[in-house]
């Protein structure tokens, strides 16, 4: 293995270490009660993007003359 692949590897896991004492940092700081709403409300969202294109799908019609 090249010394560069070794060292590029070595940067990105360093980066990712990095990144991550940094968000769980973030993530300390913020009110559980507003990422558990978040939560709700993408899981709210992604289940009436699914009624939607669902209902979507059943209208589409093809008519060939």
């Amino acid at each position: 293995m090249k010394t560069s692949s070794v060292l590029m590897i070595l940067f990105l896991m360093n980066s990712g270490i990095l990144a991550g004492i940094v968000g769980t940092q973030f993530i300390g700081l913020l009110n559980p009660y507003i990422i558990g709403g978040v939560e709700v409300l993408l899981g709210i969202s992604y289940y009436v993007h699914t009624v939607i294109r669902d209902v979507r799908n059943c209208f589409d019609v093809d008519i060939e003359l």
